[in-house]
């Protein structure tokens, strides 16, 4: 949004109105310690909302009975104003330029005809104004439940603005933080939250349907944890119906229906209906359950006795394991025999050589590599058998599940022969089966499976649309990857202009991180690459360097989105020189780095030295001015907007190198023989 400041100004006790004046681009207020540069930057952040009073006590707290800055925005102006009451402010629009140029206009009188608000409704209006819409940023209405109250996550605020436009004295070259406010956790969690709404990546609907995707994404993790639960429940009732089944079968010696279980279980209406008139039909000469009954008792012996001939494999290979352990530990002690050489032999009678010992040495050497090639191999035996006795178990687990299915089946083959040997009739034990099948059936009708799986279809076709409505309209993170990039080059093509120290400046590469804010410089050396952050950046001079060098670029990205950004383009920075020349130190009237050089110099420091010293750090302030005037004139170029810098510092009258513009030209205040207000 195209912005920048016109007036930081105060109202004294007499009526007087005390102010400066900026342009666009670079502005500077030059001046001595104590003379009130710092109170700018706490004049503007008082009146952008503030609710600590942090003006530096003195001469300017002491006779001040209102603050007010009058921003340009877009084509109006708004008028900021806080009383000296932290609690009340409120802010106007003058569209009338001829009238803001007057600052006489803005007296005590124009204010008293003002009505103060509050400063909490203050902050939403100046929200509002700056087009901060949006009220609610959950995008998932279950974080509610983890707050006090069930209470909103907190409205974007205009002051999270100001970690973005303001350095101060003790920030700028700070090596352990780099924004604004950002000492507070909450603060900075909440503007790097924000970030995407001030560039304008979402509005207001993107929240809402953010909120209906988490909502239909627990609903889907609910139905799918349900299906998971009925088809647990379903499959045991499946085992059940089949069961019931065999029963039947058994009873009567024919089939209730050609389906089984997991057939039935799918379409429990249809098979109510098909039971709910069922005659039950027996076959009384026919013996096939007999004949059933006997090849089950056959089956349950024969898994009988493969239990038991698998439990002897077993059991021999724990006597093996054993075996073989206790072989593996004596062989331990034994040494490897090692070859045997044997010259040859000559016969003590005859004179003669013979062979015939060069033979047994070779049968000799044969058994020596069998003996220690066996001994090798007692390790490799012993995981073979735990391996095989493993399996075998498995096995035996197996065969018993069976053997233990087959039981129970034969258990009701006897339940059933006692009933009729009890005179109960095969069909009052047949429609007692049906029963029990259409109870099963009754339960089931209220959780389908299949209804419920068309559920989870359509939620999971839902969740797609809004995820893609989503990418289409918003992408955020397409956004937010191209931001990351446009900031990083544009932070590296202004930082390799600034005076980084050497192991730096050679190949500067600056990263941005935009999901937690840290910045750091990606070293590559032997294609290693490291992360150095900004407190392991050595001298102030490159902690220097590194903000000025996030911070515009951040502007330019800034100035780059035109309206969509609703954060001001503009910059405070306060001493920055104050790196090569301490500040607190200068209260001459006239800025002297030599002098300022000298006070802080060793003892043993020659004049030349100081000098030397003096001149190189004046070049380098000289630069970052230099640099800082480039690229608000580029920044107009290539974006049509020009951003807006107001430094406060205690460096003059540097010799600028750029094309028609001087040091002079840049200065609106020179602070040496007075203050922002006169004692």
């Amino acid at each position: 949004m195209k912005s920048s400041v016109k007036y930081i100004a105060v109202i004294d006790t007499n009526d007087t109105i005390h102010h400066v004046e900026f342009k666009e681009g670079v502005n500077v207020i030059t001046g001595k310690s104590s003379t009130g540069k710092s109170a700018m930057i706490e004049i503007f952040d008082y009146c952008f909302g503030s609710s600590e009073y942090n003006i530096p006590e003195g001469i300017i707290t002491q006779k001040a009975l209102l603050y007010f800055t009058v921003m340009k925005v877009k084509d109006s102006f708004l008028i900021l104003a806080r009383s000296t009451d932290k609690k009340k402010a409120k802010y106007f629009e003058e569209t009338n330029i001829e009238f803001v140029n007057n600052i006489d206009n803005f007296n005590a009188e124009y204010f008293n005809s003002k009505e103060f608000s509050d400063l909490s409704t203050y902050k939403k209006d100046l929200g509002k104004y700056f087009g901060i819409d949006i009220v609610d940023t959950d995008i998932d209405l279950e974080d509610r439940k983890r707050r006090n109250n069930n209470a909103k996550k907190e409205a974007p605020s205009v002051r999270h603005f100001t970690s973005f436009m303001l350095q101060h004295q003790n920030l700028i070259a700070n090596k352990h933080a780099l924004f604004y406010r950002f000492d507070e956790k909450e603060k900075r969690d909440q503007t790097i939250e924000q970030f995407k709404i001030f560039m304008g990546f979402v509005d207001g609907s993107y929240f809402p349907k953010m909120q209906t995707l988490a909502e239909k994404r627990r609903e889907l993790k609910t139905k799918d944890f349900n299906l998971d639960k009925l088809k647990d429940y379903n499959e045991t009732k499946v085992i059940q119906i089949d069961n019931l089944l065999d029963d039947y079968e058994i009873t009567t010696n024919k089939k209730l229906v050609d389906e089984r279980g997991i057939d039935i279980v799918l379409k429990p209406k249809e098979f109510l209906f098909k039971l709910e008139n069922k005659k039950v039909e027996t076959s009384e000469g026919n013996n096939e359950n007999v004949s059933l009954r006997n090849s089950l008792q056959k089956e349950y012996n024969s898994k009988i006795a493969e239990i038991r001939k698998t439990q002897n494999v077993l059991s021999n290979i724990d006597v093996s394991i054993v075996y073989v352990d206790e072989y593996k530990k004596q062989s331990n002690n034994i040494s490897k025999i090692q070859d045997s050489n044997v010259n040859d032999t000559i016969c003590y009678f005859c004179g003669e050589e013979h062979n015939q010992m060069k033979v047994e040495q070779q049968k000799l050497v044969e058994a020596v590599n069998w003996f220690n090639n066996e001994m090798e191999k007692s390790s490799y035996t012993i995981e073979t058998f735990v391996s095989n006795k493993k399996q075998i178990e498995l096995n035996i687990q197996a065969l018993k599940k069976e053997s233990f299915e087959i039981k129970l089946k034969l258990e009701q083959f006897n339940k059933i022969i006692n009933e009729l040997n009890n005179n109960k009739s095969e069909e009052e034990q047949a429609r007692k089966i049906i029963y029990k099948i259409e109870s099963i059936l009754e339960s089931l009708q209220d959780s389908n499976i299949l209804f419920l799986e068309q559920e989870i279809e359509e939620i999971k076709d839902n969740i797609k649309l809004i995820e893609d409505d989503i990418k289409d309209n918003y992408n955020v993170d397409k956004k937010e990857n191209l931001a990351i990039r446009q900031i990083n080059q544009q932070m590296n093509l202004f930082g390799k202009e600034l005076d980084f120290e050497p192991f730096y400046k050679k190949d500067l590469n600056l990263k941005f991180d935009l999901k937690t804010f840290d910045l750091y410089h990606l070293s590559k050396e032997d294609k290693i690459e490291k992360k150095i952050y900004l407190r392991a950046m050595g001298s102030g001079a490159n902690w220097l360097y590194s903000h000025v060098s996030l911070f515009t670029s951040l502007l330019y990205y800034f100035c780059s989105l035109k309206d969509k950004c609703l954060i001001p383009p503009i910059l405070f920075i306060d001493q920055p020189s104050q790196v090569y020349f301490p500040s607190q130190i200068d209260n001459e009237e006239k800025f002297d780095p030599e002098k300022l050089k000298t006070k802080i110099s060793n003892e043993k420091d020659n004049n030349a030295k100081i000098v030397k010293s003096a001149n190189e750090d004046v070049t380098s302030v000289t630069n970052l001015y230099n640099q800082l005037v480039i690229f608000c004139e580029d920044t107009l170029k290539e974006t049509g907007i020009k951003p807006q810098i107001i430094i406060t510092d205690h460096a003059d009258h540097l010799n600028l190198n750029t094309k028609g513009i001087t040091f002079e030209s840049l200065v609106r205040e020179r602070w040496r023989n007075r203050g922002f207000i006169q004692e």
